[in-house]
């Protein structure tokens, strides 16, 4: 199994909280900007979620990266928080009783910044309960869902594999000078 290996000093300190709290519950706006800088036109799509899913997990793989994450954990468990978070805003939030692809930026962003539904918020299936279509709806999910799935496996199996190969690197990298002399002495 793959396991990043990383040590107390690199990473999350026992009895340290306040660290990991403010880890988990603090927006990271550089993470918000990375999605929204993908929306047209106000607007973001599942599709814009998708890439910004699998970004998200090559960087947090890269231990050279400025958004590596020491957190960073996947599983089964991870695969399915990650396949429902990155279309949730979309499918739950999104205005339209039809097309469940879409979604204005600027209410992704408060349900980021504000950890809450947009003022009189109420689900499609109320809006629009003349037109809005279960099946197609719970059938959109499912297929979204499963993409990301794949999307994740993908995106973390290409990331364990760029951490091998530079792991791999740096085990063949010659000494250097100093290295050398502490080898001799």
């Amino acid at each position: 199994e793959f396991n990043l290996n990383i040590t107390v000093e690199d990473g999350f300190a026992p009895n340290n909280e306040e660290t990991f709290i403010n880890f988990r519950y603090e927006v990271d706006r550089d993470l918000l900007k990375q999605l929204t800088d993908r929306s047209s036109f106000g607007r973001l799509t599942i599709f814009d979620h998708q890439q910004h899913l699998r970004t998200r997990i090559l960087d947090s793989l890269d231990p050279n990266g400025p958004l590596h994450d020491i957190f960073f954990v996947f599983s089964e468990e991870s695969m399915a928080v990650a396949a429902n978070q990155y279309l949730f805003p979309v499918m739950l939030l999104g205005e339209d009783a039809t097309d469940f692809t879409t979604i204005e930026m600027r209410v992704v962003e408060d349900l980021w910044t504000q950890f809450r539904f947009q003022e009189g918020f109420a689900p499609r299936s109320v809006r629009h309960p003349d037109t809005f279509d279960f099946v197609a709806f719970n059938q959109a999910r499912q297929d979204w869902q499963d993409e990301n799935v794949l999307i994740a496996l993908n995106a973390f199996e290409q990331g364990k594999s760029i951490v091998k190969h530079g792991e791999e690197e740096e085990a063949e990298e010659p000494p250097t000078s100093s290295d050398t002399k502490l080898v001799k002495a």
